[in-house]
């Protein structure tokens, strides 16, 4: 299965290249902006059913990681031409469909989080992952506006038509880091969840290479589900030594929607035969790793000393 990078993102993401592996804060992206080291955004006003407004997202094109980066590596030329090429991308009319899109899956989002018979599998995924792992997990409609700028909100919607679309805000994507970025020391490595426990997460690519990550990672970014589409960034520092971030991606065919399984809870019927086949290859790699990795130490808190 291909898969390439989500056009848009949020201001989250694009912080978290600024500042790796840090916590990242509003004035932080006004320090972008008023070095034009990033676009304006495409605004998306999210309305309710009846019509009012409940609030609004920012979609910011992909490229905007790029000009992250360069600012952090203090070429601010380059992120304010990176920026400028963002923008060009965000007026496009390939860019106008994605925020259309977006803006028809908010007007059916619930007001309230906690009903949960009437949010979206993804959404409730998407929340269950970052609420272990995310400063902001207790403001769910800040979450959920960040869900909304990711694909697994809106691509389904209208996939064959979406699809297309998306595809070609990659290839302009692509070929503006082509035209402009010199040699990144960046690669990203494309893939899928396909393997996961508490502690790491196997990302297999097409071409069944595969990457472990750690699960906390995938958490953080809300993407820790299998069949996931990830993208991998990772990076060499001047300084020396290296980071990786997943960040949400699109796979290019369609998702399977039967998830009928024998182990699904009332799947089977009494008497029925149900045949399976022994795992080798990667699958029984992947078991007989976690079946030797040593048991997790407790937790235990320090006895107090008289």
């Amino acid at each position: 299965m291909r898969v390439i990078g989500e056009p848009f993102l949020t201001r989250e993401e694009i912080l978290s290249i600024l500042h790796p592996g840090q916590v990242t804060t509003e004035s932080q992206f006004r320090t972008l902006r008023a070095h034009n080291a990033t676009s304006s955004g495409l605004p998306v006003t999210m309305r309710a059913g009846g019509g009012h407004i409940i609030g609004s997202i920012q979609l910011y094109s992909a490229l905007n990681a790029d000009a992250a980066r360069a600012f952090r590596l203090r070429d601010h030329d380059l992120a304010r031409e990176l920026a400028s090429r963002a923008q060009e991308i965000e007026r496009s009319q390939e860019a106008g469909r994605v925020r259309d899109a977006v803006a028809e899956i908010a007007r059916n989002m619930p007001t309230d989080l906690s009903a949960t018979a009437q949010v979206p599998d993804t959404l409730r995924h998407y929340l269950d992952a970052r609420q272990r792992s995310s400063w902001r997990a207790l403001d769910h409609g800040m979450l959920m506006r960040d869900w909304l700028a990711h694909k697994d909100a809106w691509l389904p919607t209208n996939f064959d038509e979406l699809i297309d679309i998306v595809a070609d805000l990659d290839r302009a994507i692509e070929a503006a880091r082509i035209q402009i970025l010199p040699d990144p020391h960046v690669s990203t490595f494309y893939g899928t969840v396909a393997r996961m426990d508490d502690l790491v997460a196997e990302i297999e690519a097409a071409d069944e290479q595969a990457l472990l990550v750690p699960r906390d990672d995938l958490d953080r970014q809300g993407l820790a589900r299998l069949g996931q589409a990830v993208a991998v960034l990772r990076e060499v520092l001047p300084g020396g030594g290296s980071y990786s971030l997943p960040m949400p991606a699109v796979a290019t065919e369609r998702p399977m929607t039967d998830d009928r399984s024998p182990y699904a809870e009332g799947s089977m019927q009494e008497g029925e035969v149900v045949f399976g086949e022994v795992l080798d290859g990667r699958d029984g790699a992947w078991l007989a790793r976690v079946r030797a990795r040593p048991p997790a130490a407790p937790l235990a808190a320090p006895i107090p000393v008289a």
